[in-house]
Protein backbone atom coordinates (compact mmCIF):
# COMPACT_ATOMS: atom_id res chain seq x y z
CA UNK A 1 0.00 0.00 0.00
CA UNK A 2 2.67 2.69 0.44
CA UNK A 3 3.93 2.54 -3.09
CA UNK A 4 0.18 3.55 -3.86
CA UNK A 5 -0.52 6.48 -4.82
CA UNK A 6 -2.18 8.86 -2.44
CA UNK A 7 -5.70 8.73 -3.90
CA UNK A 8 -5.73 4.79 -4.14
CA UNK A 9 -4.12 4.91 -0.62
CA UNK A 10 -7.24 6.78 0.35
CA UNK A 11 -9.47 4.42 -1.34
CA UNK A 12 -8.01 1.10 0.10
CA UNK A 13 -7.79 2.66 3.80
CA UNK A 14 -12.12 3.21 3.30
CA UNK A 15 -12.62 -0.18 1.77
CA UNK A 16 -10.47 -1.26 5.22
CA UNK A 17 -12.28 0.50 7.19
CA UNK A 18 -15.61 -0.06 5.71
CA UNK A 19 -14.50 -4.05 5.89
CA UNK A 20 -13.74 -3.34 9.96
CA UNK A 21 -16.83 -1.68 10.41
CA UNK A 22 -18.97 -4.59 8.89
CA UNK A 23 -16.95 -7.24 11.32
CA UNK A 24 -17.30 -5.32 14.34
CA UNK A 25 -21.23 -4.86 13.50
CA UNK A 26 -21.12 -9.09 13.88
CA UNK A 27 -19.09 -8.96 16.86
CA UNK A 28 -20.19 -10.47 19.84
CA UNK A 29 -17.69 -8.59 21.82
CA UNK A 30 -15.30 -5.72 21.10
CA UNK A 31 -11.80 -7.12 20.20
CA UNK A 32 -8.83 -6.51 21.65
CA UNK A 33 -6.92 -3.20 20.27
CA UNK A 34 -10.47 -1.63 19.17
CA UNK A 35 -9.97 1.43 21.73
CA UNK A 36 -6.31 1.94 20.05
CA UNK A 37 -8.05 1.63 16.59
CA UNK A 38 -10.13 4.08 17.79
CA UNK A 39 -7.65 6.59 18.59
CA UNK A 40 -5.91 6.20 15.74
CA UNK A 41 -8.65 7.47 13.65
CA UNK A 42 -10.32 10.31 15.82
CA UNK A 43 -6.35 11.40 15.51
CA UNK A 44 -6.38 10.87 11.79
CA UNK A 45 -10.09 12.38 11.26
CA UNK A 46 -8.21 15.49 13.32
CA UNK A 47 -5.35 16.16 10.93
CA UNK A 48 -7.48 15.48 8.04
CA UNK A 49 -9.65 18.10 9.77
CA UNK A 50 -6.13 20.57 9.85
CA UNK A 51 -5.45 19.67 6.35
CA UNK A 52 -9.00 20.59 5.17
CA UNK A 53 -8.60 23.93 7.08
CA UNK A 54 -5.67 25.13 5.97
CA UNK A 55 -4.01 26.15 2.80
CA UNK A 56 -7.90 27.14 0.96
CA UNK A 57 -7.41 30.66 1.50
CA UNK A 58 -10.55 33.00 3.15
CA UNK A 59 -13.13 30.32 2.17
CA UNK A 60 -11.04 27.54 4.19
CA UNK A 61 -13.31 27.87 7.35
CA UNK A 62 -16.54 27.82 5.30
CA UNK A 63 -15.41 24.67 3.30
CA UNK A 64 -14.64 23.18 6.36
CA UNK A 65 -17.77 24.10 8.22
CA UNK A 66 -20.07 22.69 5.50
CA UNK A 67 -18.27 19.04 5.35
CA UNK A 68 -18.52 18.92 8.77
CA UNK A 69 -22.41 19.94 8.28
CA UNK A 70 -22.33 17.45 5.27
CA UNK A 71 -20.72 14.81 7.96
CA UNK A 72 -23.59 15.14 10.37
CA UNK A 73 -26.10 15.20 7.64
CA UNK A 74 -24.86 11.43 6.62
CA UNK A 75 -25.02 10.04 9.80
CA UNK A 76 -28.22 11.35 10.94
CA UNK A 77 -29.26 9.49 7.76
CA UNK A 78 -28.10 6.33 8.83
CA UNK A 79 -29.55 6.86 12.30
CA UNK A 80 -33.16 7.11 10.71
CA UNK A 81 -32.30 4.43 8.39
CA UNK A 82 -31.42 2.18 11.19
CA UNK A 83 -34.14 3.15 13.22
CA UNK A 84 -36.99 2.19 9.78
CA UNK A 85 -34.61 -0.96 9.44
CA UNK A 86 -34.97 -2.05 13.73
CA UNK A 87 -37.88 -0.06 15.36
CA UNK A 88 -35.50 -0.38 18.25
CA UNK A 89 -35.32 2.82 20.60
CA UNK A 90 -32.51 4.05 22.65
CA UNK A 91 -31.98 7.13 25.13
CA UNK A 92 -29.60 8.41 22.28
CA UNK A 93 -32.35 8.08 20.30
CA UNK A 94 -34.21 10.53 22.76
CA UNK A 95 -31.23 12.74 23.36
CA UNK A 96 -30.96 13.20 19.60
CA UNK A 97 -34.18 14.45 18.94
CA UNK A 98 -34.33 16.96 21.82
CA UNK A 99 -30.59 18.37 19.91
CA UNK A 100 -32.61 18.58 16.48
CA UNK A 101 -35.65 20.23 18.01
CA UNK A 102 -33.20 22.65 19.69
CA UNK A 103 -31.14 23.01 16.03
CA UNK A 104 -34.13 23.03 14.26
CA UNK A 105 -35.28 26.52 16.52
CA UNK A 106 -32.01 28.26 15.82
CA UNK A 107 -31.60 28.10 12.78
CA UNK A 108 -35.28 29.25 12.55
CA UNK A 109 -33.67 32.21 14.43
CA UNK A 110 -31.59 33.00 12.05
CA UNK A 111 -33.87 32.78 9.00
Amino acid sequence: MADEPLPQQLITLRRLLDDVDTRLARAPAAPAGLEELKRSVDTLRTNMWAILSAGHGAYAPVRVERLKLRRAIEGIKAVRAGLSDSGTLHPEHMELQLIARDLAEQIGKLR
